[in-house]
């Protein structure tokens, strides 16, 4: 099978991870697989997997920008020479776009719903959804529902996000704990909260800081690493409170770490102070794949990822009181720490790469046979 994925960008993303992952288990399968993208810092990866990446196109925001029309003919091309079987769309844009190629070639096309989407009038009027959405959790599917009318969606099948377990734990194990703490700064006696997101103020970061600044006093040995980088406002807003706290030899700001295997090994519990509805949590799987003891708030998928309660902590987002009295359990329960994480890194098998890849195949096929 031929598959074109149609994307904006190719830079680091959760939808950019999502298609590395996805067309590196098609590659393994036997399909042939093209990503349509503007070039960025992840064009190298697919093409190291063995996909044929289509970069010299424009990133676009909008579906009314000339500088996307204008490459319609470049697309509607590709799929002709190319013989292309089925589109699989990441974003709005790549949605409108498939749609006004697809009228000319006469193939199917499927699009992720990655997040949640507002019902406004160009999705309205078209909608652009193709022959069928997969939903990255039923939180996502049950927000689609509700924001569409039934008329406005084609069906929706759910496909959790997946990873590559066995090989993410690898290189996990590979990571050398102690070299990796004392790097850090940290001794062998402190317990180590880890924060690894984008920092921007719906992920919550401000409210750990200040629910860590109030469990460490009686949590004294308690550190914070927080890994990732995101906008400079919000992240100098975020030092400038660690220092009114006087915490700053207890507060690690690591920044971007490409090796996020060292960040998850230094940690003794993961943290997803999360102030929206998180659609999926790919972070959050990637602790639980390690058996990192993982503690949530209350958002969208998180809630689906953590069993309900089975497989990690969950307290209520912006509650900083719960969040405190989920860091101090964690840090005063050893037992509790290790039920946890065995219970994750058990769960974390149902969101494997290939699990991933073969109930998308089913999508493919069935919209395949429907259009035959």
């Amino acid at each position: 099978m031929k598959i074109l994925h149609l994307t904006n960008h190719l830079n680091t993303g959760g939808i950019t991870t999502y298609i590395r992952t996805l067309a590196g288990e098609q590659v393994k399968a036997g399909h042939e697989v093209f990503v349509w993208g503007s070039c960025g810092t992840c064009s190298g990866d697919l093409k190291a997997l063995g996909v044929s990446v289509l970069e010299d196109v424009p990133c676009c925001k909008s579906e009314l920008s000339p500088r996307l029309w204008l490459t319609l003919p470049k697309l509607i091309n590709i799929l002709k020479t190319r013989s292309i079987d089925i589109v699989h769309t990441h974003t709005r844009v790549t949605q409108v776009l498939a749609a006004g190629a697809t009228f000319f070639v006469k193939i199917p096309f499927v699009s992720t719903a990655h997040m949640f989407y507002k019902r406004r009038l160009g999705r309205r009027l078209f909608p652009c959804w193709g022959n069928a959405v997969i939903a990255i959790s039923k939180v996502i599917e049950e927000g689609l529902r509700t924001i569409f009318k039934a008329r406005e969606l084609p069906p929706i099948v759910v496909v959790p996000n997946g990873m590559d377990v066995e090989k993410f734990r690898a290189k996990f194990d590979q990571t050398d704990r102690d070299r990796v703490r004392e790097i850090y700064g940290y001794r062998r006696e402190d317990f180590v909260v880890l924060s690894l997101c984008r920092l921007i103020p719906a992920k919550g970061v401000h409210s750990l800081i200040e629910a860590f600044a109030i469990a460490r006093k009686e949590v004294s040995e308690m550190k914070l690493l927080i890994a990732g980088a995101g906008e400079p406002v919000y992240v100098q807003r975020l030092k400038d409170r660690v220092s009114e706290l006087g915490l700053e030899r207890e507060v690690l700001f690591l920044g971007n770490e490409s090796e996020i295997e060292k960040p998850l090994r230094a940690g003794d519990i993961f943290v997803a102070p999360y102030l929206w509805a998180e659609p999926f949590g790919l972070a959050v799987l990637e602790a639980m794949a390690v058996g990192l003891p993982v503690a949530g708030s209350i958002s969208g998928g998180l809630v689906e990822l953590l069993g309900h309660g089975k497989f990690g902590l969950l307290f209520e987002r912006e509650n900083t009181s719960a969040l405190v009295q989920s860091l101090i359990q964690y840090a005063k329960d050893t037992a509790l720490r290790s039920a946890m994480g065995s219970a994750a890194q058990q769960a974390a098998l149902e969101y494997t790469s290939r699990k991933m890849y073969e109930r998308i195949q089913k999508v493919y096929e069935n919209v395949l046979k429907e259009r035959a």
